[in-house]
């Protein structure tokens, strides 16, 4: 009876033990391991981490992001799921907050107290193996709110980034092993990480290439929409899809999605998502206008205005499209859409009319006379009335000038060249040359020399001409224009060589032979002279038969 009695005690005072060692085992249910892969698949670095939420959001080490492509986590029974998103990292206490696509174990979580001196356990999935236990030799606070636990030495990386649990079975903390040393840090830090719609963009986080999450507020979700456009064509339409999963009701997505299935030639696609807009979102007027701005802008590429007839896209359909928004709410940017489509469709001066309305509103912009100047062109309008609008239209730009400026300069700068002011054409176009720094084609600066040689200003025009042919060596009339320009300034062995490579590319090229003959002759040597002449005549140069006569 005593021994039953001794045995009974015993058991009961153990109860406690038993059920604090399960509840901590059962931490495993939440954790799991990682592997992060370069773009190549071969293995990165591996680490540990533990579900936070039940849909799927975990927290794990930082450091083994650095350089991944991809990433991977084995969940407690064995099931491998992809990373999908970052949610947030922070590389000084290299900690990251992320999205796999599953339902997940949830534990509860704890804090220590700045004086308490415990014991936890590191917890890893069942496959790294039983629950360690190690000490917290000191509790250092951060952010006012936040623990660091120093925790007694014990060296096992193979459970880096491993949940720290108490004696209740609370997670309190994520492993790190450095050297030497080992410590955590405190869970609801790791919990607590957000991103911005900035984050992608963001040094720390361009380090990994795994895709950054939508932020879940609109206003930052719009700014990391607006951002992912410059990025590789998968990590953008990730983006673009949970944007519209996150926020159903607002055009931003819808808008994003047609735009790129547009640039992709698919048109379908397109009318597809746009009408989900006009269904879906709360703004039906904004629907509505996007669906007639990109009717619109398809219909007057050059490059896509066929595929726009094969989706059954018109300038019509846009224009009952932007009324179908000024019905429910009046705007004047789908008044001003409709001046475009109108000037568009060849009535100029109703368009003329409508652009000018809009210059008395508070819409009042430099593209409106721009557009206006451009309606008076069709008009065959004066040029003085012309070079009036285009010169309003850069006071109305904001000043200083800026990048958004340089259309209307070049404008203004194309029409003094119609006019024959080259040394005032000259000037616009170098304004906007500056704002347009090494993002300019051969062909604009041809157009330059073309103006500058019409105003004899000679030197400008052949620098012109040479960085045209910098820019594209294989197109032979740039090299027949730069010989062209070395015979007026007297440099007929340059006027040469430049015909030659001209001549090269295209050896019937009537205008290279006439630059080469003029200037043989000049150089005394007629008789080869006079016959690439007579070849010009052949091939069509009508100025040739007068080079003939003087030369003869």
């Amino acid at each position: 009876m005593k021994k039953f009695l001794l045995f009974l005690l015993l058991f009961i005072a153990n109860i406690p033990l038993w059920a604090q060692t399960a509840a901590i085992k059962k931490v495993a249910d939440a954790a799991f391991s990682l592997t992060t892969y370069r773009a190549d698949g071969t293995v990165l670095a591996t680490s540990n981490g533990v579900f936070v939420s039940k849909d799927g959001i975990g927290v794990s080490t930082w450091q083994p992001f650095v350089g991944a492509d991809h990433a991977v986590i084995v969940d407690n029974k064995g099931t491998r799921h992809p990373i999908e998103s970052i949610l947030g990292i922070n590389e000084l206490y290299d900690v990251v907050k992320f999205k796999v696509n599953t339902t997940s174990v949830a534990p509860s979580f704890g804090t220590i107290s700045t004086t308490e001196k415990s014991d936890l356990w590191i917890v890893s999935t069942s496959s790294i193996g039983q629950p360690v236990k190690t000490s917290v030799e000191n509790v250092e606070r951060f952010m006012d709110k936040y623990n660091y636990y120093v925790l007694g030495y014990q060296q096992d990386t193979q459970r880096n980034g491993s949940p720290l649990v108490n004696a209740k079975g609370q997670v309190v903390g994520l492993l790190h092993v450095t050297g030497a040393s080992q410590s955590g840090t405190d869970i609801l830090f790791a919990k607590d990480l957000m991103i911005t719609g900035l984050s992608q963009n963001d040094l720390a986080f361009r380090q990994c290439g795994i895709r950054v999450a939508v932020p879940n507020q609109s206003e930052d979700a719009i700014v990391a929409l607006m951002l992912s456009i410059d990025k590789p064509k998968d990590y953008r339409r990730s983006v673009v899809n949970e944007f519209i999963a996150k926020f159903p009701k607002l055009n931003e997505g819808y808008f994003a999605l047609a735009g790129d299935l547009i640039t992709n030639d698919d048109l379908t696609g397109a009318d597809k998502a746009l009408k989900d807009a006009i269904t879906n979102a709360t703004n039906k007027e904004e629907a509505h206008y996007n669906y007639a701005l990109l009717i619109y802008r398809t219909c007057v590429s050059s490059t896509q205005a066929e595929r726009a007839k094969d989706a059954g896209w018109n300038l019509n359909k846009a224009m009952e499209e932007v009324q179908a928004a000024e019905k429910i709410k009046a705007d004047n940017r789908y008044k001003h859409l409709q001046a475009q489509i109108t000037f568009s469709q060849g009535e100029y001066q109703k368009a003329f009319e409508a652009f000018e309305a809009l210059t008395k509103t508070d819409f009042k912009n430099p593209e409106l006379f721009l557009e206006m100047a451009q309606s008076l062109q069709q008009l065959n309008g004066e040029d003085a009335a012309i070079l009036a609008l285009l010169d309003r239209s850069i006071e109305e730009c904001d000043t200083p000038y800026v990048h958004t400026s340089a259309p209307f300069f070049y404008a203004r700068g194309l029409q003094h060249d119609k006019m024959g002011n080259y040394r005032l054409a000259m000037k616009d176009f170098q304004v906007y040359e500056y704002f347009n720094q090494g993002l300019l084609t051969a062909d604009f600066y041809f157009m330059r020399a073309k103006s500058e040689s019409k105003g004899k200003l000679w030197q400008q025009a052949l620098q012109d001409i040479l960085i045209a042919t910098r820019l594209n060596p294989k197109e032979p009339i740039y090299y027949a224009e730069a010989g062209s320009l070395l015979l007026r300034v007297n440099k007929y062995e340059a006027a040469i060589s430049a015909a030659n490579d001209a001549l090269q590319l295209n050896p019937n090229f009537a205008d290279a032979h006439l630059v080469k003959g003029i200037a043989q002759c000049m150089l005394k040597n007629k008789t080869e002279g006079l016959q690439n002449i007579k070849k010009a005549k052949e091939l069509g140069n009508q100025q040739a038969e007068g080079f003939i006569e003087k030369f003869k």
